[in-house]
């Protein structure tokens, strides 16, 4: 039973529900403003579970727009730059909150060989248990990697690899809560826009992996009206951040305030996937050399030359594949020697 006062607190909110139901004719989206104010509610504790639920689906049934886009990361990066600053330097913000169906996800290893080469890498995701999805936070507790769980953690993992990978829940309960409510709708609700585009730790750079078509146009907009500096975003494997090498990929770049589109084709060299083959030895053995897998070299490949490109400048694809193979050439191949 709620009491008056949480029923008060609400009552702010349910503006904002009501301005979305209203009926074909009624209903609008929010403005910048009003998406800002609505997150701040729910962030700060003052929203019923039932109100959010019910936000987030009258959202979700007809997508959220840029302006909802910009409200909800303005508010999520207030609201995480008051908590504890990491007081390390991030090169590089890798959300990857997607899940691979049939494949492994071998942009982990493509964020791993960027990180050998002094590139600070901050990788964050969330686990939706039960589902056939094999997710990142997985593969990184079984291949000996820390999973941190604060942020002295993921600066000590900064200093010592310079990648560090934290769950959502870890950086802010309230955003990972917002996440799991999937477990009761029954579908992911416009949360995962925002924390793919939240960079929680203010990287001078980001990458983000879509799933579904026109949301990279959705996100390189928004970028430009946060006055983001370097992100890239394209339809990756699985809506995770991996260039998919049996495919063309469109990829978006938004750069010195210009926003900028380049069309990649699929890769030329002949490749066999080994599909629903999720034995993670294939990437331990692909990195070490002791085996080459043909898809995994050109999915690591061409997403260290999408994401190399964005580091660096580099805008021709045949020149950021010669630098994707020279950073490929100089990883360090003992890095899981451990767990082998």
């Amino acid at each position: 039973m709620m009491s008056s006062t949480q029923i008060r607190m609400t009552n702010d909110f349910t503006q904002y529900v009501k301005i979305l139901g209203r009926g074909k004719k009624g209903a609008r989206s929010l403005t910048a403003e009003e998406a800002e104010h609505a997150m701040n509610l729910m962030l700060s504790g003052q929203v019923a579970p039932e109100q959010s639920g019910a936000f987030w689906m009258l959202i979700r049934i007809r997508e959220e727009t840029v302006e909802e886009t910009v409200g909800f990361t303005k508010a999520a990066r207030d609201y995480l730059s008051k908590k504890d600053p990491l007081k390390a330097k991030v090169d590089l913000d890798w959300p990857a909150y997607a899940g691979k169906r049939n494949e492994l996800p071998w942009f982990l290893l493509a964020a791993i060989a960027l990180a050998n080469t002094g590139v600070n890498i901050v990788m964050h995701g969330h686990t939706f248990d039960g589902e056939n999805r094999i997710y990142v936070e997985y593969v990184i507790q079984q291949l000996g990697l820390a999973v941190c769980h604060s942020r002295t953690q993921l600066k000590q993992e900064l200093i010592d690899r310079h990648f560090a990978y934290i769950p959502l829940a870890d950086i802010d309960a309230s955003l990972g809560s917002m996440m799991d409510l999937k477990y009761v709708l029954g579908l992911r609700s416009p949360v995962n826009t925002v924390v793919r585009m939240m960079n929680p730790f203010s990287a001078a750079h980001s990458v983000h992996g879509v799933f579904h078509r026109g949301y990279d146009q959705l996100h390189l907009s928004a970028c430009e009206q946060l006055g983001d500096e370097s992100v890239l975003v394209f339809r990756g494997g699985n809506g995770e951040a991996e260039v998919n090498p049996e495919r063309d990929v469109a990829l978006g770049k938004w750069q010195n305030n210009v926003a900028s589109w380049s069309d990649w084709p699929k890769a030329e060299k002949e490749h066999k996937r080994l599909k629903d083959n999720l034995d993670l030895s294939r990437l331990t053995d692909h990195w070490c050399g002791n085996q080459l897998d043909q898809f995994g070299e050109q999915a690591v490949r061409q997403t260290i030359a999408s994401v190399a490109g964005l580091l660096y400048g580099v805008t021709s694809h045949e020149d950021c594949l010669v630098l994707a193979d020279d950073i490929w050439s100089k990883r360090d191949r003992a890095y899981f020697d451990h767990i082998l």
